[in-house]
């Protein structure tokens, strides 16, 4: 291999250690003033960033919005957030965004967008949308109500490491529910899959 294509790999590996992000030292930063508590300096820090389009900083501006940590409480400019890192399929925005329809935070409460939003995002793997997906089929809400899915999307989430899931699939069994039998065996193989392993 010649030194010019060895050069180009190498220039090619360094932007993958070190990210061609220009925004990423801020955004660094922003995290560490959230770690230390000074949510007000975050805040101003996100928020130059989320104007420049970073979808991270979005979701994060979003959530301090939805919390009122260093920037007053405000649902209306937390969904505004969400929204705009949801457009840039930024998981984060787009689980936020499904869970203020679902709450009716900020926006007026929308069981169907709600289901909508979590619906793609479970089919893509993400457990705890499935997990908010098997409980809209349980209930009802915002999709017709069909205990089989129900308990396929619990399944998934649970297998995903969503332990509110297998807790969930734990009792189900273990009463009944869901259109699933008593089966007490069954019960305890999902409890067994919350519990830490202890050496």
């Amino acid at each position: 291999m010649s030194a010019h294509p060895r050069l180009w790999l190498a220039l090619f590996g360094m932007l993958l250690l070190f990210g061609c992000d220009p925004q990423q030292p801020q955004y660094r930063a922003a995290m560490q003033q959230l770690l230390q508590g000074d949510h007000r300096a975050a805040a101003l820090t996100l928020h130059t960033l989320a104007e420049n389009g970073h979808a991270p900083a979005q979701l994060r501006l979003g959530l301090l919005y939805r919390l009122g940590l260093g920037v007053p409480r405000n649902l209306r400019l937390a969904v505004y957030w969400f929204e705009k890192a949801a457009r840039q399929d930024n998981v984060g925005g787009q689980y936020w965004l499904a869970e203020s329809y679902r709450r009716g935070e900020g926006v007026p409460i929308s069981p169907e967008l709600a289901f909508q939003g979590f619906h793609r995002l479970a089919e893509r793997g993400y457990a705890p949308a499935q997990y908010q997906v098997a409980l809209a089929y349980a209930a009802g809400r915002g999709v017709a109500h069909e205990d089989p899915s129900a308990v396929h999307w619990l399944q998934r989430a649970a297998l995903g490491g969503h332990v509110e899931a297998a807790r969930r699939l734990a009792r189900a069994y273990r009463v009944g529910e869901l259109g699933l039998p008593r089966d007490p065996r069954r019960a305890v193989e999902w409890e067994w899959k919350i519990q830490p392993v202890r050496f």
